[in-house]
């Protein structure tokens, strides 16, 4: 088992001897820091389990609160215990937001603050729990609450009978993977509630660009999927260059922040001659995808039969030009049409 790591931001730089000894004797790995810098070194090395919190100065704004903010995560938040003087400093860490879930008063007893520190250890690992079965729920409804499109779990159900009909009847599927490009740095860059925001704009525009015999729905944290029914590899990359050039137009707004989103497409389509199952569909618009964000991302990739060691996959690039690779790939204009297209009219 891992030793669970408590770290003590003394940076009232009181004397806390004894305490760091007795959470060492119950079996913690303790990390001390006595200022500022220290603790940002720490924090930065070591992500710790619970944070004792002796302040310097809290206060609005202030370097203290934005270390701690800078701490926590949406489904793993770390528990803060704060040590105030007396009661005002606590009222007066309230009126803050300060984000601890407990507090000792000074001259702290360690014995205390051992059981302080437990009880926060449980209150985490039950908060982690919780949030865990949360998530398996939310998996097994059919819409995903942040973006209103179709949840993973019921998109799969709907991949394996739309798989399933169109090997029956012998008609084309198409399925497009589109990420977010560079969303980690959007998420690390401003709050989660406007990263949030910029799933459901995404969301939008793929509602906007399909048609209502198609099915979107968002794959994990900032990935989406749109299946096709009855739709051939240059309608599907058609559809994938509307839903590119709808999306790179667009700036996400917020009262504190402003970012221009785009997003890289990978496209493969059934066509009884290629992929042999619906995974195996996927995996291929996967390795297409992965070829559009190494190609510079904001891009829609076409995969054309190359496996791993093998030829490229074929692209359908921002203008349209073929790229590189010994199998054909479909080339599209934007606004224009794929050579070789059909004409497929919906069931």
């Amino acid at each position: 088992m891992t030793t669970q790591v408590i770290l003590v931001m003394n940076h009232n730089q009181d004397p806390l001897d004894e305490l760091t000894t007795a959470l060492a004797r119950n079996g913690y790995e303790v990390r001390l820091a006595d200022s500022l810098a220290q603790s940002h070194r720490l924090t930065g090395e070591t992500r710790p389990d619970v944070v004792l919190l002796n302040p310097l100065a809290l206060c609005e704004n202030g370097v203290e609160l934005e270390l701690l903010e800078r701490l926590q995560e949406e489904d793993d938040p770390i528990p803060v215990i704060l040590l105030a003087d007396d009661l005002a400093a606590l009222a007066d860490a309230r009126n803050l937001q300060v984000p601890f879930r407990d507090f000792v008063l000074k001259p702290c007893s360690p014995t205390e603050c051992v059981h302080r520190v437990e009880l926060a250890l449980q209150t985490r690992v039950r908060i982690r729990g919780l949030q865990s079965r949360a998530r398996q729920l939310e998996s097994q409804v059919s819409v995903d609450f942040k973006t209103g499109l179709t949840s993973e779990l019921y998109m799969k159900k709907i991949m394996g009978l739309e798989w399933k009909r169109a090997q029956r009847h012998q008609n084309p599927l198409s399925l497009l993977l589109i990420d977010v490009d560079n969303f980690k740095g959007v998420n690390d860059t401003t709050e989660y509630a406007f990263g949030d925001e910029v799933l459901r704009r995404v969301a939008d525009a793929l509602k906007g660009n399909v048609r209502e015999t198609d099915f979107a729905a968002r794959f994990g944290g900032d990935e989406f999927c749109v299946l096709l029914p009855q739709t051939s590899p240059a309608e599907a990359v058609q559809t994938a260059l509307r839903i590119r050039q709808r999306i790179c137009g667009m700036t996400v707004h917020s009262a504190n922040y402003e970012r221009k989103v785009t997003v890289s497409i990978g496209v493969d389509s059934y066509d009884g001659r290629k992929a042999s199952s619906v995974d195996q569909l996927r995996r291929n618009a996967n390795r297409a995808l992965h070829e559009a964000k190494r190609r510079g991302k904001n891009q829609v990739w076409l995969y054309s039969g190359s496996e791993p060691g093998g030829s490229e996959p074929g692209g359908a690039e921002r203008g349209g030009a073929e790229r590189g690779g010994s199998e054909p790939a479909i080339r599209v204009d934007e606004g224009g049409s794929a050579p070789g297209s059909e004409a497929i009219q919906d069931a």
